[in-house]
């Protein structure tokens, strides 16, 4: 079995291991993001024998089903620290009232 993913890793060569290694497009774009999956999983299926394929495709879905879990997860977390009571005591923000102060001080021994 190694000898299979052996002969087709040295079929693939320099240049297609990068292809499939490279990172994800530099883009906000979501279509790009999803042609770049699509793109690399055709460039696959066109490089492997079907049953290699079949073990990437299910890691590729795992992969996605972890990033989505992990994301919602955080996203959530995010949730829940803003929706938390304020814990009891002094709150200091900086959105806090202010109040001029006129600078005269009764407690002040210069104005006496």
């Amino acid at each position: 079995m190694t000898d299979v993913i052996t002969d087709h890793a040295d079929a693939i060569g320099a240049s297609g291991r990068s292809s499939f290694t490279g990172p994800p497009p530099d883009s906000e774009d979501t279509a790009r993001h999803i042609g770049e999956i699509f793109r690399r999983l055709a460039q696959a299926a066109e490089t492997f024998p079907p049953q290699a394929y079949a073990r990437i495709a299910a890691a590729v879905l795992v992969a996605l089903g972890k990033a989505v879990l992990i994301e919602a997860e955080q996203q959530a977390e995010r949730l829940r620290q803003r929706t938390a009571a304020s814990p009891p005591g002094i709150k200091v923000s900086a959105s806090a009232r202010r109040v001029d102060f006129d600078g005269w001080d009764p407690g002040d021994p210069d104005t006496q």
